[in-house]
């Protein structure tokens, strides 16, 4: 066995733990050394970090872990934390989070287990760019991290340890969440318990946030917000923000935070609204940062509407940012709007596009804001289907957006004649009490003004005329109901959700239906409040048991909160209701999928593509199961791949519509199987298409193409 004289308490090249032999050292921390291990009979690689704490333990016989006994309670403590910890990681399933595969003990101390990332860091990515990086490139890269972190979130957990390091971007470009902080927090815990009063260093310099020194401090959300943005400022200037430490005490001794904007330091061209979340996001203050991933990341979305560009500055002496008290940078930004933006975590950004047009005739007509209006296109957890979505994340909520619009028009279009056609006495008292309004100034004439400004896609203008309607509509409750519903439908365009969901609670008290409670569980879906969606689409079903289309609606809202096997029984109800409904088999499917049961999976889309063999989507969906099932098992690899490419094949050859990514999917397809020529006829075709996708740019290259 041999030394690795650089790191002196290492284990010696080719120990075995487990059945894998230490190949070389990765890195090593203040609470853990991480290790390299290759095991020779399955071939595979792993990545393994040690328990041992530095200054408080030592080895003997060149691998047993000896502590100190002053020390020994804070070590049972901190050996169990990690133990548990381990655990608990293990059961984080995600495509951009680091797999943590076991915990094994041995050599008197423990080894966490995890998946080995074959790439380059991000740090080693954005160095290989340098000033060549584009913001779109960037956000491309940070959005799968994006939802990674809300994953980790939504399980109560903090990450503590992003930074460029400790995010990898695999050679197939998919990026990845490595190395969770979990650690940081025995550490923490451990130095202030350990006798020797060794310092293990749980913050990381530049990145981590100022409560993270804090021993009193419970550290939430905002904490990995913090360090995210200080990610992204690394990206965008090419260097990373000033230590957190050293601002504090700069503002202390010198009264100034030593911080500099990311408009000062910028190298490349930056929407004004991602200098603003980025600065918040560094405040020292966590009450000044956004409050959530979700906040974070709506700030790097680019608003057409109010879009402003900053150029890259010149190279100059930049002072530093004055900040009175602790409040951090951007300590006065406006907050954005309260109401969560659509989901796009399972969107591709083509399935958005055509969520614009109808679904296909053998879709299923909905009286809702129609979960058949193709809003639930989930994305494969495959490899590198996961991977093309990354590249186009942005454009999702936008394609969502046109969707649920479209669909909130064709049903609120029918009640609003209804209702109009309905109500031609206006009340005349309105007329008495508005002398100061034009003579048109009616209820009645105010909301047609107002469906005028709605049909001419003018819905701020529509929302004013409809609150005038409100206002004059006096005891006419039937106008002020169709006033309620109109707003409600432009609050949805304008993603105001809030508003809309107050909108339709005041509808529900006038009409208590099913379609209503339908409208409202949709605009909850939007918010992202899942649970109240559910209610009102449960709600929905008791009115009306029979409509397939609000067994459809749960079953997607299921699909977002991960509660497959709800949704496999909601698409189930479904398909009983309206067997003839390809949507509801695909839905089903996908589910399926994201259980990893492939057959069933698989099965459904047979039936899907059989019932609506046009519907190419169906197709493409199928084809990323394929994919899934590849990855998973590698006994039918070769035969799956080629059935992924033959769907595919199909899509490019009678699709009237085809996309960059279908041949971007297919030329990985291609390399996969040892096909560079045509891998790299296809990479050509989709940048044909998108000149500007990374995927294929980065094809191009593997392949010398």
């Amino acid at each position: 066995m041999s030394e690795q004289p650089q790191y002196p308490f290492a284990l010696p090249i080719g120990t075995q733990i487990s059945g894998y032999e230490i190949v070389r050292v990765l890195g090593v921390g203040g609470f853990g050394i991480t290790y390299e291990g290759f095991n020779p009979v399955t071939r595979r690689r792993a990545a393994i970090k040690e328990f041992f704490p530095r200054g408080i333990a030592s080895r003997e016989n060149a691998t047993q872990v000896v502590f100190s006994r002053h020390d020994n309670d804070v070590v049972t403590w901190a050996l169990d934390r990690f133990r548990r910890s381990t655990t608990e990681l293990c059961e984080f399933k995600h495509p951009n989070i680091v797999d943590v595969l076991n915990y094994v003990p041995a050599n008197e101390t423990g080894y966490m287990f995890m998946e080995q990332v074959e790439g380059e860091t991000l740090e080693q990515w954005l160095r290989d760019r340098g000033d060549a990086l584009k913001f779109d490139e960037m956000r491309t890269v940070l959005d799968p991290i994006c939802d990674a972190l809300e994953y980790v979130h939504s399980r109560k957990f903090i990450h503590r340890d992003i930074a460029p390091d400790n995010i990898m971007i695999r050679k197939d470009g998919r990026p990845m969440l490595i190395d969770f902080g979990a650690i940081k927090i025995i550490a923490q815990t451990a130095q202030t318990r350990a006798a020797s009063g060794r310092s293990y260093g749980v913050a990381k310099q530049h990145y981590s946030p100022p409560e993270q020194l804090d021993n009193e401090a419970e550290l939430d959300p905002r904490a990995d917000v913090y360090a995210l943005g200080a990610v992204l400022y690394r990206a965008v200037t090419g260097r990373p923000p000033a230590d957190a430490d050293k601002r504090k005490n700069d503002l202390i001794l010198k009264g100034a935070d030593s911080y500099v904007s990311v408009a000062q330091s910028a190298r490349i061209s930056l929407p004004h609204s991602a200098i603003d979340v980025i600065d918040r996001a560094l405040s020292l203050k966590p009450a000044d940062r956004p409050s959530s991933i979700a906040e974070f990341r709506e700030g790097l979305r680019e608003e057409s509407a109010q879009t402003a560009v900053i150029k890259p500055v010149e190279t100059v002496k930049v002072e530093p940012m004055p900040t009175p008290g602790f409040s951090g940078p951007g300590a006065k930004a406006s907050m954005p709007h309260e109401a969560a933006l659509a989901p796009t975590n399972l969107l591709d950004n083509e399935q958005a596009t055509r969520a614009q047009a109808p679904r296909s005739a053998a879709a299923p007509s909905a009286p809702a804001p129609s979960a058949e209006a193709a809003v639930v296109r989930t994305r494969s957890r495959s490899s590198w289907i996961g991977i093309a979505a990354i590249a186009t994340t942005v454009v999702v909520v936008a394609g969502v957006l046109s969707a649920a619009s479209s669909g909130w028009i064709t049903n609120f279009s029918d009640n609003n004649d209804t209702n109009t056609n309905t109500n031609t006495n206006t009340n005349t008292n309105n007329n008495t009490n508005n002398n100061n309004l034009p003579p048109s100034a009616t209820a009645k004439a105010a909301l047609d003004r107002a469906d005028k400004f709605a049909k001419d896609g003018n819905h701020a203008q529509a929302i004013a005329g409809y609150g005038e309607t409100i206002q004059l509509a006096g005891s006419d409750n039937a106008t002020r109901l169709a006033a309620l519903k109109g707003r409600a439908r432009s609050h949805g365009v304008l993603r105001h959700y809030s508003e809309q969901i107050a909108d339709l609670s005041e509808v529900l008290r006038f009409e208590p239906t099913a379609v209503n409670y339908s409208l409202r569980g949709t605009a909850y879906w939007f918010a992202n409040e899942y649970d109240r969606a559910i209610s009102d689409q449960t709600q929905a079903i008791k009115l009306e048991p029979t409509r397939a289309a609000y067994y459809g609606e749960r079953g997607r809202t299921n699909m977002w909160k991960k509660d497959y096997i709800s949704a496999i029984a909601d698409f189930s109800d479904a398909i009983r209701l309206d067997p003839t409904a390809a949507y509801y088999y695909a839905r089903r499917g996908q589910a399926h999928a994201n259980r990893n049961d492939f057959v069933r999976a698989l099965n459904d889309y047979a039936v899907a593509i059989k019932q609506a063999p046009a519907d190419f989507d169906y197709y493409r969906e199928r084809a990323d199961i394929y994919v899934q099932r590849a990855d998973a098992s590698a006994a039918s690899r070769i035969d799956d791949l080629n059935r992924a490419r033959a769907d595919l094949d199909v899509v490019i050859r009678d699709a009237k519509t085809i996309f960059a990514a279908d041949y971007e999917k297919r030329g990985l397809i291609f390399e996969r199987l040892g096909n560079r020529s045509d891998a790299l006829a296809d990479f050509r075709a989709a940048l044909a298409r998108e000149p500007n996708r990374p995927l294929s740019q980065q094809g191009l290259r593997r392949l010398g193409g």
